[in-house]
């Protein structure tokens, strides 16, 4: 008896919508270039995910991290200079370059319909990127179960862009 009722309930769990089965398929690619647009405002990163045996709403959580190094100006170098001398370490050595590290993140809610489809994707994210410079980005698809409000995650990837 205890095994009819264990298998019953697998069974009735399994039509469960957002119960995960053999069959789904769940993915998110990313583009390796980052476009530019006219004005240089913006760089739009952009990519796919299919979430085949999976009928609802998702979320795609962008990040994309920047690094910029550039050479100090003559002001900054002082202004660094007097810095460390306000901090008592006037001898130390003031550093001929700066890295800019910069990172923004989005969300995207997006539908899947269950079927194999690959859902296009893509977001703008606000800032000057230099032409042929590289970016990191992150994206990750979840789920959110509307009984339990429990957040699933699907798929990620991460990788590496050029601006173009």
């Amino acid at each position: 008896m205890k095994t009819v009722l264990v298998t019953a309930m697998a069974a009735a769990t399994a039509l469960l919508p957002g119960t995960a089965n053999a069959a789904d398929r769940y993915e998110v690619t990313l583009d390796s270039t980052a476009r530019i647009t006219a004005d240089g405002q913006k760089a739009v990163v952009a990519g796919t995910y299919t979430c085949e045996g999976l009928e609802g709403p998702v979320r795609l959580r962008i990040t994309l991290r920047t690094q910029r190094e550039r050479e100090l100006d003559a002001d900054e170098a002082q202004a660094m200079q007097g810095l460390y001398q306000w901090v008592g370490l006037p001898g130390l050595p003031v550093p001929k370059t700066a890295t800019t590290s910069t990172a923004q993140e989005q969300i995207l809610d997006g539908t899947c319909d269950g079927g194999a489809t690959a859902h296009p994707w893509q977001h703008g994210f606000t800032g000057t990127a230099e032409k042929d410079a590289k970016g990191s980005v992150t994206v990750a698809m979840t789920s959110v179960d509307s009984r339990t409000a429990e957040v699933k995650e699907l798929a990620d990837t991460k990788g590496e862009v050029t601006f173009v």
